[in-house]
């Protein structure tokens, strides 16, 4: 091991460096002197040259997330605080190890709320430590939180709060306000950026310390170049291909969508997303317009330019999303009390069953108020792009890039509501059509780089998209490590989406195994965690090959999923429930066990 180390010329990771200064006890007192010496020069070259008194502050910008918004976020402020010469580090704070926490000076957080207020999978074990009977004294920390959330949920950024609390009850100090952002969190993430640099800037030594400035280049462990098509700039896709992969008497409509990248120089790899603008439909801007007795052409000045209403509405404003801010506001402007009598009755479940079965307009048809066109146009949210988890690899499609979208159809009080983008991508379009797209990289839900890692793919509906881009990545390297799918939909023969690839795969030995969960072909309705359950003797069995196990589609799914493989693990190794807790949390850890949920 001395020999390996005095030949080693990479850099060594902090996990090798700690088991090496644990095990320094072991070694005779030659060996521990050389070693000490040998660490101390390795982590010296990895730091920037001392200087009597530095003017240089290292800051750690820490992200979670389940989407890849904080990582790109944390990656925007990396290169902002990079170009403004300061030294940065940006990674998962999955990675952030309890030794590390203590030593922390200057961090920034990034956090998403998942689910109904709770902090995202890689941050689970840092909570877990910061509440814990070891949680650390953080006296010497500096931080600040950007909280990233959904005001329709009302838990809204709970996460974020939730950090913030832990970290000041450990003695940290807050050198900046948290700043809470909804899912238009351009300008305010930038504001909270613009905060963040600022005071790195003004707490650095002064000039007369006589120190020379010495800039060292940010150790990024995120990509931050900023691509020429983004979320504020999309990429105009042309459409090529819509065809629909549903039988015809299957409840669900789903399209298979094929869109050109040609010329964009977008590049994606499989496990990442793909941002879609979707504009309101015409016609439902139309009929609420109607309802409310305002004229179309109305003009209004809002985010610092001047639209008509219906321009606005059709472009810029959230119709079919609604937020408990948008429905008290309406309550407010409301002819009568009955809207805020309903709301005051209402708990947190009743909210939001509430706002999940309805849109704008059935409020509006519901509870007669007199509402101008300023008012509308102050009263709903920006309009927000979409997200689909892209359904192909671009080694085999080249220059395209595959969608898989089922239509988001409810039954409101008013008669039947469409999605948003899903209606627009799968109804409104036609070949030819351009839409405006632009990626959201997955980091989180990759294929691993290690090609003979068995695979367990586990999803409903439209979340097999990414698996079928796995597996056409997998085909095109000429790779084929062992490979499950669990995948569930109502009916075997009109919604098994893509079942001819599928099979195909498995004929060819990409694919070793095929279980389906189809939940409405006999009585008693079967679902992929009770694939799980009664397969738990082989899910143990791939696990201890070192299989990986992937989770897309919904969040219930998502949790019903990881209850039954915990139930599985414990049922077959003898577990008790904290140890078969300790297991989950090292697959976790380990990013052997990774969800895309929504």
């Amino acid at each position: 091991m001395l020999h390996e180390l005095k030949t080693e010329a990479s850099p060594l990771s902090e996990r090798q460096i700690d088991c090496l200064q644990q095990g320094l006890d072991q070694l005779d007192p030659s060996q521990t002197a050389w070693l000490s010496g040998y660490l101390a020069g390795r982590l010296a070259a990895d730091r920037p040259a001392a200087v009597p008194t530095p003017d240089v502050t290292v800051l750690q910008v820490l992200y979670a997330s389940q989407t890849g918004h904080g990582e790109a976020l944390a990656a925007g402020l990396a290169e902002t605080a990079t170009a403004a010469g300061f030294s940065v580090r940006a990674r998962n704070v999955l990675d952030l190890r309890p030794a590390e926490i203590r030593r922390l000076e200057y961090a920034v957080f990034v956090i998403s709320t998942h689910g109904e207020g709770d902090p995202p999978d890689d941050a689970i074990d840092l909570f877990d430590y910061l509440q814990s009977g070891r949680r650390p004294a953080l006296d010497g920390l500096k931080f600040s939180v950007l909280a990233l959330g959904d005001r329709s949920y009302e838990q809204f950024c709970a996460a974020g709060r939730n950090l913030e609390d832990l970290l000041l009850a450990c003695g940290a100090q807050a050198f900046a306000p948290r700043v809470e952002c909804d899912v238009d969190y351009d300008q305010d993430a930038a504001q909270w950026s613009e905060q963040v640099i600022a005071h790195v800037r003004e707490n650095q030594v002064g000039p007369d310390s006589g120190a020379e400035t010495q800039r060292r280049p940010a150790h990024l462990s995120v990509v931050s170049s900023a691509p020429a098509w983004g979320r504020s700039r999309p990429f105009p896709a042309t459409v090529e291909r819509l065809q629909r992969i549903t039988g015809p008497d299957s409840t669900k409509e789903v399209y298979h969508i094929e869109l050109s990248l040609e010329d964009s120089g977008l590049h994606y790899e499989p496990g990442d997303a793909l941002g879609v603008w979707a504009p309101n439909a015409l016609e439902s801007v139309e009929a609420l317009l109607a309802v409310l007795n305002i004229d179309p052409a109305t003009s209004v000045e809002v985010d610092d330019g001047e639209f008509t209403i219906r321009e606005l509405l059709i472009h810029h404003r959230e119709l079919t999303r609604l937020a408990p801010e948008t429905i008290k506001g309406f309550a407010a402007l409301g002819r009568d009390d009955s809207l805020q009598r309903r709301l005051d009755a209402c708990d947190e479940k009743d909210l939001r069953r509430f706002i999940e079965e309805r849109q704008f307009i059935d409020l509006v048809e519901a509870f007669p108020a007199t509402v101008t066109a300023a008012d509308l146009a102050g009263l709903l949210r920006p309009l927000t792009p979409r997200s689909y988890s892209i359904a192909s690899s671009q080694a085999a499609v080249d220059a395209q890039v595959h969608l898989t979208v089922v239509t988001k159809i409810d039954q409101a009080p008013g008669g039947r509501r469409y999605g948003l983008a899903s209606h627009y991508l799968n109804n409104r379009l036609q070949t030819g059509d351009e839409v405006g797209v632009f990626l959201e990289p997955n980091r989180r839900f990759r294929l691993p780089e290690d090609r003979s890692t068995p695979l367990i793919l586990i999803a409903t509906g439209t979340g097999i998209a990414p698996y079928r881009a796995f597996l056409q990545q997998l085909e095109e390297e000429g790779q084929s490590p062992r490979t499950w799918l669990i995948f569930g939909n109502p009916h075997l023969r009109s919604d098994f989406l893509y079942q001819r690839e599928w099979l195909r795969w498995r004929k060819n030995g990409f694919v070793q195994r095929i279980d389906g969960a189809f939940s409405r072909d006999q009585e008693a309705k079967h679902y992929v965690q009770d694939v799980v359950r009664a397969r738990a003797p082989d899910i143990c069995e791939w696990l201890d090959a070192g299989a990986r196990i992937y989770l897309c589609g919904a969040l219930a799914m998502g949790d019903a999923v990881e209850t039954a493989l915990r139930q599985a693990v414990a049922g077959q190794r003898g577990l008790d429930q904290q140890a078969a807790n300790t297991f989950m949390s090292d697959l976790r850890r380990d990013r052997r066990l990774l969800k895309d949920l929504y």
